[in-house]
């Protein structure tokens, strides 16, 4: 290439590079928020339970999230149809341990951070019988608490009750069964101290092969063991053999099968 052929490219070249530098810097690409709740190395990531709910301009969206084994952490995209989410909850749950809330502020190219710290909480047993006995033949006893608390804390009405399986087991030829169920003395650390009637333990009836409902709710027996929404209260002692029967409400109810989270113990 000569010297005059050089000359002639750097002259056609020039206004190329000063258009170029006349573009400014590129545009910053803006992360949309996440949070990831971090699992303790002490507790399999799949006892991670975790409700949430996501507020912002799109109004509010929330779910359960799948627990998963072999994980470090639990990563939740806080945005909705490309709009950022400004608030994210979680109420989160582990068997053994006290339920544990978060109320997070997030920013639009934010990724927060928090962390499950596990307070061990104490157990009561539950020693009882399901009457009459045919109605348990052949099938799941669940129990699952209810966070009746649940909406407040998200700020919704009407909402879905946040709910945790705590245990399951298949009750004898008489009716009777017993599990050891946690015995909550707090419902939330980031709320005030409730009273029981903010929450409470449900008992219900499932085929164990094809998951469908046989009996929705079970009531005690003994009034004084009935919560206001008709389950069992929340106690640090049972008497043995607490009875329990299908509510007239529950035997109305269809047979509908009973969806199963995945995130219930």
């Amino acid at each position: 290439m000569t010297r005059h052929t050089v000359l002639a490219f750097a002259i056609l070249l020039a206004p190329v590079v000063s258009q170029a530098q006349d573009l400014g810097p590129a545009p910053k690409v803006t992360a949309p928020p996440s949070v990831a709740l971090l699992v303790p190395p002490s507790i399999p990531s799949e006892d991670i339970h975790i409700v949430y709910d996501l507020t912002g301009p799109f109004g509010g969206y929330g779910g359960d999230i799948d627990s998963e084994p072999n994980l470090h952490s639990y990563e939740i995209d806080a945005s909705l149809n490309g709009k950022a989410a400004t608030e994210a909850k979680l109420i989160v749950y582990a068997p053994g341990c006290e339920i544990q809330t978060f109320a997070i502020p997030l920013h639009a190219d934010s990724a927060t951070t928090a962390e499950f710290e596990c307070t061990r909480v104490p157990t009561v047993t539950l020693s009882g019988q399901i009457e009459p006995s045919e109605l348990s033949a052949k099938a799941q006893l669940d129990v699952t608490y209810e966070a009746l608390w649940g909406d407040r804390f998200f700020g919704i009405m009407d909402g879905m009750v946040p709910q945790f399986r705590l245990a399951s087991v298949r009750p004898d030829a008489e009716g009777r069964f017993q599990v050891n169920l946690p015995y909550f003395t707090v419902d939330s650390k980031s709320l005030e101290s409730q009273s029981s009637d903010q929450s409470d333990f449900r008992l219900s009836l499932r085929d164990p092969d094809t998951g469908n409902s046989i009996a929705w709710n079970l009531e005690p027996e003994l009034s004084d063991f009935v919560s206001e929404t008709r389950g069992l209260e929340i106690r640090p002692f049972y008497p043995a053999g607490l009875k329990f029967k299908q509510t007239p409400s529950d035997i109305s109810q269809p047979q509908i099968e009973t969806p199963d989270n995945g995130s219930q113990p």
